[in-house]
């Protein structure tokens, strides 16, 4: 049975333009309600933009994905509060916290979270004219889900480790180079002192709960810090790689069932039972494959090569999801964790090939099957016909990164699930970015 079908999205995407009518003033009882939820909308619109304060100034990636900074006044607050509270640590850089300021980003994102609970009236689903936000009510939902979102980072990410990954692929992301040779020993021992910190809380007695991702976003740091200009940061890097390879403990091949059931609920909001995702990714793979085999055989030889490579370029690729004008999260990049499942929108709606289209979605499903199973399909399922290497590489992150992998594919299965995979697709491309477990409210509720 044909999951996709023929997805003509130009259509679509202008016919189910899914952003909610505002509401209009009426006369009467009706007005009075209209002029009561412009009201609370711009009551709560204050509220989203001190709480977002606090979480800019928190955490310099909420920052960048919103490309904004955070309010001079509350930066200065935040060294008050850090002097009273003897945290040395707690200190501004480039407008936001430094990255291993955990303790002042705890007190922040505690800050944005309070400031947030002060809001206490009912939102309406549809924005009153000339209101900023078209729909409040989904505006305080998912501004609440980030709070809670980048709270739970935090408190994993305090404890180096395990995530240090991520902090080493922020570190990369938010590099600047200096801009005068002054400027350069500054960073330099900056870099090294945490890397160094890092490399220490790699002795840890605790058991491993899934393969460790720091060795890979090592090496792009790597790049950025080469001697003799950064000798400490190199230096430091070194020591890193010699402990990684002095640890000892087991590494095991996927990340525990615990473990990753945790990561999808915080990042991706869908609960899922780590048991059963091989059988249920396993089954959309087969279902996908059928589209793909008949996208590819209805093209010419050349077409199907031309389509074959573009789909090797677009695997588990990471993209944002469409910014949504009138609304502050919705308008926000994807964190690390959505941003493949962002990838998905972005094939289903950027890609002119239905068959580049077909295979991509074939394959990613296949290539995540690596990080819940230590026995994954045959490279030679794959569709586009990778290299070798490019599959290596591509399961490596996979298990390394479950979360990454499993959001594209159950982003895939979101779509192609059931109903009209366009309209879906269209519906999605209108909401914008949001953890997928909305995705799917909002998919239904146009099914």
């Amino acid at each position: 049975m044909r999951v996709l079908g023929t997805l003509v999205l130009s259509s679509a995407l202008a016919a189910c333009a899914t952003q909610a009518t505002p509401l209009r003033p009426a006369a009467g009882p009706a007005g009075e309600e209209v002029r009561a939820a412009r009201e609370q909308t711009a009551a709560f619109a204050q509220v989203e933009d001190d709480t977002l304060g606090w979480l800019f100034a928190a955490d310099p990636r909420l920052a960048a994905r919103a490309n904004a900074s955070a309010p001079a006044e509350l930066l200065s607050r935040i060294g008050t509060d850090a002097v009273l509270a003897e945290d040395t640590t707690a200190v501004i850089r480039g407008g936001s916290l430094d990255l291993f300021a955990f303790r002042a980003r705890a007190r922040a994102l505690s800050e944005a979270a309070a400031r947030l609970a002060t809001f206490h009236g009912e939102l309406p689903e549809k924005g009153p004219v000339g209101s900023a936000l078209a729909r409040p009510r989904l505006e305080r939902e998912l501004l609440d889900r980030l709070v809670t979102e980048e709270s739970a980072r935090a408190a994993v990410e305090s404890k180096l480790g395990e995530a240090s990954g991520d902090l080493v692929r922020a570190m990369v992301a938010l590099w600047q180079p200096p801009k005068t040779p002054q400027e350069v020993p500054e960073v330099d021992a900056w870099t090294a002192k945490h890397l160094l910190e890092i490399r220490d809380s790699l002795h840890g007695a605790q058991p491993r709960s899934g393969p460790r991702d720091l060795d890979v976003a090592l090496y792009p740091l790597e790049r950025l810090l080469a001697p003799p200009a950064f000798s400490k940061g190199a230096a430091a890097i070194a020591q890193v790689r010699m402990a990684i390879d002095d640890d000892r403990r087991v590494v095991p091949r996927v990340q525990s069932a615990e473990a990753l059931a945790l990561d999808v609920k915080t990042h991706l909001g869908l609960d899922v039972a780590p048991a059963t995702l091989t059988d249920r990714l396993a089954l959309l793979e087969t279902k996908l494959r059928e589209d793909g085999e008949h996208e590819l055989a209805s093209l010419g030889d050349a077409e199907r090569a031309a389509a074959l490579g573009r789909a090797r370029e677009l695997l588990l690729v990471e993209r944002g999801c469409p910014g949504v004008p009138d609304s502050r999260v919705r308008d926000m990049a994807p964190p690390p964790e959505r941003a493949a499942a962002c990838g998905v929108l972005h094939v289903l709606t950027e890609e002119p090939s239905h068959a580049a289209i077909a295979a991509v979605l074939h394959d990613d499903v296949l290539l995540s099957m690596a990080a819940v199973t230590t026995a994954p399909p045959p490279r030679t399922r794959l569709l586009s016909r990778p290299e070798d290497d490019d599959v290596d590489t591509l399961e490596r992150a996979a298990r390394e990164r479950p979360v990454v992998a499993l959001g594209a594919a159950l982003a895939i299965e979101l779509v192609t699930s059931h109903g009209d995979a366009a309209q879906r697709v269209a519906t999605w491309h209108a909401l914008g970015e949001a953890p997928l477990d909305v995705v799917a409210r909002e998919l239904d509720a146009v099914r």
